[in-house]
C-alpha cells in the first residue's frame, strides 16, 4: 500500500540476493526497518520495545543479535532509515524485531497467496496488539487501509455479548487455518510462531492440561541452553510463556511478558468505544 514501504523490501530483496550479509530473510527486518523509519529511535523504544517479546532466554543471543543488525547497519549506509538509527543497539534491534513479530497483525491487500508480497506486510496496533489468543476468541478483528489518511485501521467486534470487565480474545490463526488443523499441530504452529503453548477452554478440552507439556518444554529449553545451541535451536524448545497482555512480573511496564500465568488479558472496556473500535 505505502511505495516507501514497498520500495524497502525491494532493498531487503536486492541486499539478501548480493550476499554481501550473512543470509537473512527480509520479511524478518522490514517491519522492524519501517518503524525505525517512520517512528523514530524516541517512540521504538518508549512504546514498541516495553512489549511484549517473550521469553529473555529464547531471545537470539549476543552473536546472533550482532550478525541481526549488520541488516541495520547496512540499511543506514544506504540512506533506507536514518542515520540516527546508529544508535540502536544489536539488542535493542534484535528485540524490535521479536516485538513486531509477536506483536504484529499479518495484512496481504490483494495480494494472494504464491504471488510475490504475499504473508510480507506487517501492522502493530499499540492497544489491539495487547489481546490474548483463544481458539474460540468472542472478538473478530479486520484490517483495512484507509486511503484518506493512507494509513492502516482495524476494527474489532463481538461475538457475543461482554460485559464489563470481561476480557476479550481474537484468535492469532484465521478461522479457516484453526478448522483444518488438528488440536495437536495447531498448538504446535501457535508455540512456533508466537512462543506459548495455548491453554484457553477449546485446547484444554481437546489436548488436555498444558502443565506437564510445559514441564517438559521448559527442560527441554534448559539443555538446550547448557549445550550452547543457536536460536533456531532454543526457539524450538522455548518454555511455554503467557500470551501479549499479560504483564511481566519483574517489570511492571504495560505489555510486559514473562514466564509467569497469562491470566491476565486486554478487557472490552480498556478499549474504548464498543461500537466501532479502531486503533
Amino acid at each position: 500500500c505505502n511505495p516507501s514501504n514497498r520500495e524497502l523490501w525491494q532493498a531487503l530483496v536486492r541486499e539478501e540476493r548480493s550476499r554481501r550479509l550473512p543470509a537473512f530473510q527480509p520479511a524478518g527486518h522490514l517491519g522492524a526497518l519501517c518503524a525505525l523509519r517512520d517512528l523514530g529511535l524516541a517512540a521504538c523504544r518508549g512504546k514498541l520495545l516495553t512489549k511484549c517479546v517473550g521469553p529473555e532466554e529464547a531471545l537470539p543471543s549476543t552473536q546472533d543479535a550482532k550478525r541481526e543488525a549488520q541488516v541495520l547497519r547496512a540499511a543506514i549506509r544506504e540512506g533506507l532509515v536514518p542515520h540516527s538509527s546508529s544508535a540502536f543497539s544489536p539488542d535493542e534491534y534484535s528485540r524490535l524485531r521479536r516485538v513486531i513479530q509477536l506483536n504484529g497483525f499479518r495484512f496481504n491487500a490483494n495480494v494472494r497467496e504464491g504471488q510475490t508480497g504475499y504473508d510480507i506486510g506487517e501492522v502493530l496496533f499499540d492497544n489491539v496488539s495487547r489481546i490474548n489468543h483463544s481458539c474460540e476468541p468472542n472478538l473478530v478483528f479486520n484490517l483495512s487501509w484507509n486511503e484518506v489518511s493512507n494509513t492502516m485501521q482495524i476494527r474489532v467486534e463481538a461475538l457475543s455479548h461482554l460485559r464489563e470487565g470481561d476480557e476479550v480474545n481474537i484468535s492469532y490463526m484465521p478461522e479457516e487455518t484453526r478448522q483444518k488443523l488438528s488440536p495437536l499441530e495447531r498448538r504446535r504452529q501457535l508455540h512456533q510462531h508466537w512462543l506459548f503453548t495455548c491453554g484457553c477452554g477449546r485446547c484444554f478440552t481437546e489436548c488436555g492440561d498444558t502443565a506437564a507439556e510445559e514441564r517438559a518444554l521448559a527442560e527441554k529449553q534448559k539443555l538446550v541452553a547448557a549445550a550452547g545451541d543457536d536460536w533456531a535451536g532454543v526457539k524450538a524448545g522455548a518454555a511455554a510463556v503467557p500470551q501479549r497482555g499479560a504483564p511481566d512480573a519483574r517489570d511492571s511496564s504495560p505489555g510486559r511478558c514473562s514466564s509467569g500465568s497469562s491470566s491476565q488479558g486486554l478487557c472490552w472496556d480498556d478499549l474504548g468505544d464498543p461500537g466501532e473500535l479502531k486503533d
